[in-house]
């Protein structure tokens, strides 16, 4: 494989993986965000943010919002991480004044997994 072709197949991972990490809104969106639910893990760390998360979303409709309120920069990859593997959304994050406030929808009826 040519190293040209090499990049571009790389360029289109990232391009691929770009919802995963980055979210699928803007700061703007994000901020204007109305979630359903609020989950509050600050002083908390792995996995509890994670678990927090599960807990509150296994109630939850599809297409209902939750915002997790965390203080552990984990949940930076841990949190889009789990939504690929339960098949949530990670809508993304925003940093607080103290923390994180991540976003995440519900499009999965099955019962989320960590």
């Amino acid at each position: 494989m040519s190293g040209r072709a090499r990049s571009a197949r790389r360029h289109q991972n990232n391009q691929e993986l770009h919802p995963y990490v980055h979210g699928t809104l803007d700061r703007e969106s994000l901020e204007s965000l109305a979630p359903d639910m609020q989950v509050d893990a600050l002083g908390t760390f792995c996995p509890e943010p994670v678990i927090r998360t599960q807990n509150r979303m296994a109630h939850a409709k599809p297409g209902e919002i939750a915002m997790l309120l965390a203080d552990d920069v984990g949940v930076e990859i841990d949190i889009p991480a789990w939504c690929l593997s339960t098949g949530n959304e990670y809508l993304g994050l925003l940093k607080a004044e103290v923390g994180y406030k991540v976003f995440v929808r519900r499009l999965c009826n099955k019962r989320p997994q960590p």
